[in-house]
C-alpha cells in the first residue's frame, strides 16, 4: 500500500473535522468543534493518503511554552491525530509521525514536538516520552479543613462575569506562565477559547463560573467551576467541578481554593489537572481527605537533541556524554556532550565515550524536569557507563516546580 502524506489545501479544516468524528467513533458536537477551528492552523495540517483516500491526519499548533529556566520556547503541540478505521495498522500514523519530525527537522523550526495521548502505548515507539502528569483530585467536603495560610484572610472573593474578566484572568495567568515548565502562551484563540462554555461539554452541570481574587483592590487570583447539583433522598450530593485556578501569590490562592471546597450543597469539588506539588494537597488537614488518582498529561519529543538541550537550563552544573537512541530521527542518534547549569548550556556532537546511554524517550520525559532519570537507571532502561552520572542528570534536569500542561490540547 502506497502512502503519500501531504498538506491540505483550503478545505483543512473539514477534511480534519471529518477525520475526527469517524477515527474517534463519535459526534463533534458543533458548538465545541467551532472553539477548536478558531484555533485551528490549516497551513501546519497534514494528510496521509492512500490513492484518493484521506486515510489519516495530524496537525500543529504553535506554541511557546515554558522550559526550565525558566526559559520561552517554541515547540510544536501535535493534535488532530486520527487514522480511518478502515486503514488502521497499515503504516499510516507512523507515514504521519515520520514525515512530521522530518519535516519539522528539516524546516529547522520547532527542537521539540509535544502532544497529549488518546492511548499513551502509541507514541512511545515515535519517540515521545511521558514529560508532565495531572493528578485528579475529588476532595470530601466535610474533609475540607486546611492548614491556616498567612495572609489568605486578607483576600477578597467575589463573582464576575468570565466574558467581562477575561482580559483580568488572563493577565494574571500570564504573569504566572514562567513559573512552571508545560505552561504555554495562549494567543487569541486561546484565551477567548478559555470561555467560550460550549453546552455540548458541560456534563450537566452549569454554565462556565468565574470568581476573582483580590487583594487592596488588585485582582491577584482567578478560578472558573462550574455547579452540578444533585439532589438524593438524602440530601444534597452536588459537586464543584473546578477548570482552573490561577493566582500570582500563595494567600490568594489559598483563599481561592477555600472557597471552591466549601459551596453549600456541594458535597465534594474536583479538579482534573492538580500538578502532583500542588500546595492544596499539602494545606489538606486530613491526608487522606483528597481522592487523587494520577494519569499521563503531556509527552514530549526532541526532535534535534542539540538545539532541544541547548535551550533550556539546568538546576545544578551538568558536563555529561549522552549517547541517544533515535530509530525514527536517525540525525539525534549518537554521542552527545552537554555542559550546562542555571545560567546557560551547549550541546553537541563528539566521538567519547558516552556517560549515559538512553533511548530519545527517555529524555523527553525527562526534558520539561521532571525527575524520572533516576528511576529509569533503576529499571535499567537508562543504562549508566559512568558511576554517578545518572544521579548528575537526574539532579540538573529536574526542576524546581514540577511540570505542568494546565492547557489541554
Amino acid at each position: 500500500m502506497t502512502i503519500e502524506v501531504r498538506p491540505l489545501g483550503d478545505d483543512a479544516w473539514q477534511q480534519a473535522f471529518t477525520m475526527m468524528e469517524l477515527s474517534f467513533g463519535e459526534t463533534w458536537p458543533q458548538d465545541a468543534a467551532e472553539v477548536e477551528q478558531a484555533r485551528f492552523e490549516p497551513d501546519r495540517s497534514i494528510g496521509a493518503f492512500v490513492g484518493d483516500t484521506m486515510a489519516g491526519h495530524a496537525a500543529i499548533y504553535s506554541f511557546t511554552m515554558t522550559v526550565p529556566g525558566p526559559r520561552a520556547l517554541d515547540v510544536a503541540g501535535v493534535s488532530l491525530v486520527g487514522v480511518l478505521p478502515t486503514h488502521r495498522r497499515r503504516g499510516v500514523l507512523t507515514a504521519l509521525m515520520r514525515h512530521q519530525l522530518h519535516d519539522l527537522h528539516e524546516s529547522g523550526r520547532e527542537p521539540v514536538a509535544v502532544l497529549t495521548a488518546s492511548e499513551p502505548a502509541i507514541y512511545g515507539r515515535y519517540g515521545y516520552g511521558c514529560a508532565t502528569q495531572w493528578a485528579y483530585a475529588e476532595i470530601n467536603r466535610a474533609k475540607r479543613a486546611m492548614r491556616p495560610v498567612p495572609g489568605a484572610d486578607e483576600v477578597t472573593v467575589r463573582y464576575a462575569d468570565p466574558e467581562k474578566s477575561l482580559d483580568v484572568c488572563a493577565g494574571v495567568r500570564e504573569a504566572i506562565v514562567p513559573t512552571r515548565p508545560g505552561y504555554f502562551r495562549h494567543n487569541e484563540p486561546w484565551r477567548r477559547g478559555e470561555v467560550a462554555d460550549p453546552e455540548s461539554e458541560r456534563g450537566g452541570a452549569s454554565a462556565l463560573r468565574c470568581v476573582l481574587a483580590e487583594r487592596e483592590g488588585e485582582v491577584t487570583g482567578f478560578a472558573y467551576y462550574r455547579s452540578k447539583s444533585n439532589w438524593e433522598p438524602g440530601g444534597p450530593n452536588g459537586t464543584t467541578v473546578v477548570q482552573r485556578v490561577h493566582a500570582t501569590d500563595t494567600a490568594s490562592y489559598a483563599a481561592l481554593w477555600q472557597f471552591l471546597a466549601d459551596q453549600d450543597l456541594m458535597a465534594k469539588v474536583t479538579h482534573r489537572r492538580l500538578s502532583l506539588d500542588d500546595p492544596l494537597l499539602t494545606w489538606l488537614r486530613d491526608s487522606r481527605a483528597a481522592m487523587v488518582t494520577v494519569r499521563d498529561g503531556m509527552w514530549a519529543r526532541l526532535v534535534d537533541v542539540g538545539r532541544a538541550l541547548s535551550e533550556r537550563r539546568y538546576t545544578t552544573p551538568v558536563d555529561l556524554v549522552l549517547e541517544v537512541r533515535d530509530d525514527l530521527c536517525p540525525w539525534n542518534a549518537g554521542r552527545w556532550h552537554l555542559a550546562g547549569d542555571e545560567s546557560g548550556a551547549s550541546c553537541g556532537r563528539v566521538d567519547r565515550e558516552p556517560d549515559l546511554v538512553l533511548e530519545v524517550a527517555d529524555l523527553g520525559a525527562a526534558y520539561f524536569g521532571r525527575p524520572v532519570l533516576a528511576a529509569l537507571g533503576a529499571a535499567g532502561v537508562a543504562e549508566e557507563r559512568t558511576p554517578g552520572s545518572l544521579t548528575a542528570a537526574t539532579r540538573a534536569f529536574t526542576s524546581d516546580a514540577l511540570p505542568l500542561l494546565d492547557t489541554p490540547f
